[in-house]
């Protein structure tokens, strides 16, 4: 007859564990050879883990954290960041955040643009065409940044722009994170004859 193990006590099966104390006393689960092989292993250097570049700055590479707070008078635009990748390189940017103290939504608004076209184009206030005008924090700190990715090309601007509408001054700032690219860019090649 074929023992149930789901009824083990008194039934033939020993569970090896006399008292409680006994639960907490280790035994080894392997031979030596394993052991030793495990122990080897342990010594070796660690290994680097490689995080997605497109959520962290990659091991080596440089930073990019650019942050710039304004106070803008009433009725004026002022252009809070502007930013030109070096020759060589591309800058990809990885997150972003705003802050203003306006009290109206309506009479402000952060325009983000390369090379006079405006990016993030699905980024703020759906019913107003998209307008970004509300950070998620208080402040600009790593809590505040939402993510994106914005890859800027050898010699691109990126430039931040602020407009205040209100009839008051607004203090408005931008940050930018992210880091510079050294590796090959792509260039077209000779092809053909």
């Amino acid at each position: 007859m074929a023992k149930n193990p789901f009824d083990t006590l008194g039934k033939g099966f020993n569970l090896g564990k006399k008292t409680g104390l006994d639960a907490f006393t280790a035994t080894a689960s392997s031979g030596k050879e394993e052991q030793q092989k495990r122990n080897e292993e342990s010594a070796k250097m660690p290994v680097s883990v490689a995080f997605p570049p497109h959520l962290y700055v990659p091991y080596g590479a440089e930073s990019v954290d650019m942050r710039r707070l304004a106070n803008v008078t009433p009725g004026t635009n002022v252009e809070l960041i502007r930013f030109t990748a070096p020759q060589g390189r591309k800058v990809k940017f990885i997150g972003y955040g705003v802050f203003c103290d306006a009290l109206m939504f309506a009479l402000v608004n952060f325009v983000p643009t390369v090379n006079g076209r405006r990016v993030f184009p699905y980024h703020g206030d759906p019913q107003r065409n998209f307008k970004i005008a509300l950070g998620i924090s208080s402040d600009l700190g790593n809590n505040a940044l939402i993510s994106c990715q914005l890859d800027l090309e050898p010699g691109q601007t990126l430039i931040w722009t602020f407009y205040n509408n209100d009839v008051v001054d607004v203090a408005a700032g931008v940050r930018m994170s992210g880091y510079v690219d050294s590796s090959i860019v792509r260039a077209t090649g000779r092809f053909g004859g």
